[in-house]
């Protein structure tokens, strides 16, 4: 695995050294590569920050002012970097912007030692996330590659630029969906199995009704999915989407299919049928959702279904806190239109030709 560098902004000699010592330890004991950059001022931390770093603790004070720390906070935002941050600071309430991935610590607390921090820091490392998003790794690769292959050469720019005359802001938009697409093509041979969390887009990137939007009724547990074609969801000039009315299917959580299932200790023939209906082969009208820290999960229930009109959805109903993805939103369209429109066939007499 690469070096996790780790940037700290911080004024104070002792703080550093101490900051050094423990990054020294740390390394030493744990065998992980920490690689430290040290920053004593902005125009120190302003030389030194680059796609390279993988996080960043920083003190709010650097000089008299006592402004300095939001300011580099500020600045990490505008490079749009994506590194996680720490503040770490004797004021912390003087924090105020939001940039703040790990959070914001007081010095001196229990927990807000700097092998804490590093403990912290090292574990969203492992996932990968900052050589994922953080400026350097696949996503910022392949998009280099989309404009230097799809974009860019005269034989595809033509037409975008004729598009961009007629209606810029379109134009963006388009380009924007187009280079998505080629992303996209990363994940269409890979047929390793997806973590729950995958299944959903939380929170939301946008406000918006779609399909596949995980509702919950105000001031209630319950909570629905929104069923409508996507077309009907699309917001036109007016203001208005194409449907006056909003699709809903009810969610049944769990314990209701299975009663009677213990938390732990399932026996050969529970962990049979739980494994059958986590595989939607439980029934043509159930289709799982899986159970994350932000969603509980449960069942679709394909057979409670509801409209109602997009006014008395609107009181009803909060703004949605979770989106099923759209990859899986697909499956579930398929599966609901398939259970409505099963016509069956009558039995047909096998026994004749078996008996032959």
């Amino acid at each position: 695995m690469c070096a996790f560098k780790l940037m700290v902004v911080e004024d104070k000699d002792e703080e550093i050294a101490t900051c050094r010592d423990t990054v020294a330890r740390y390394s030493d004991e744990k065998k992980r590569d920490v690689e430290l950059v040290e920053c004593k001022t902005i125009e120190d931390f302003r030389a030194k920050l680059n796609n390279s770093i993988d996080g960043a603790i920083i003190d709010l004070r650097l000089a008299d002012q006592g402004d300095e720390g939001n300011q580099v906070i500020l600045e990490i935002e505008k490079t749009h970097f994506r590194i996680p941050v720490a503040v770490l600071t004797g004021t912390p309430d003087a924090v105020d912007h939001a940039l703040t991935y790990i959070g914001v610590f007081k010095k001196g607390d229990p927990g807000t030692g700097y092998d804490d921090l590093l403990d912290r820091f090292w574990r969203i490392h492992n996932t990968g996330l900052t050589r994922i998003m953080g400026g350097r790794g696949i996503i910022e690769e392949t998009l280099n590659k989309v404009f230097q292959q799809n974009l860019l050469p005269e034989e595809y720019r033509n037409k975008w630029e004729e598009y961009g005359q007629n209606d810029s802001p379109r134009t963006e938009k388009a380009l924007l969906r187009h280079a998505l697409n080629h992303l996209l093509q990363l994940l269409d041979d890979d047929g390793e199995s997806c973590f729950p969390e995958e299944f959903y887009l939380s929170p939301p990137l946008t406000t918006g009704i779609k399909t596949g939007s995980i509702v919950n009724k105000k001031n209630k547990a319950q909570k629905l999915v929104v069923m409508n074609p996507a077309c009907d969801l699309v917001i036109r000039n007016n203001g208005q989407c194409n449907t006056d009315r909003i699709l809903i299917i009810e969610i049944d959580p769990q314990i209701s299919l299975f009663p009677d299932y213990p938390l732990t200790g399932l026996t050969k023939e529970q962990k049979k049928n739980l494994e059958k209906a986590f595989k939607n082969n439980k029934s043509t009208y159930y289709h799982w959702l899986p159970k994350t820290d932000f969603f509980e999960g449960g069942f679709l229930n394909f057979r409670k279904v509801s409209t109602m009109a997009i006014k008395e959805f609107k009181e009803e109903f909060e703004t949605p806190a979770v989106q099923i993805s759209p990859f899986f939103v697909k499956d579930i369209v398929a599966r609901f239109s398939t259970y409505y429109s099963r016509q069956g066939q009558p039995d047909i007499d096998f026994k004749h030709f078996i008996n032959l």
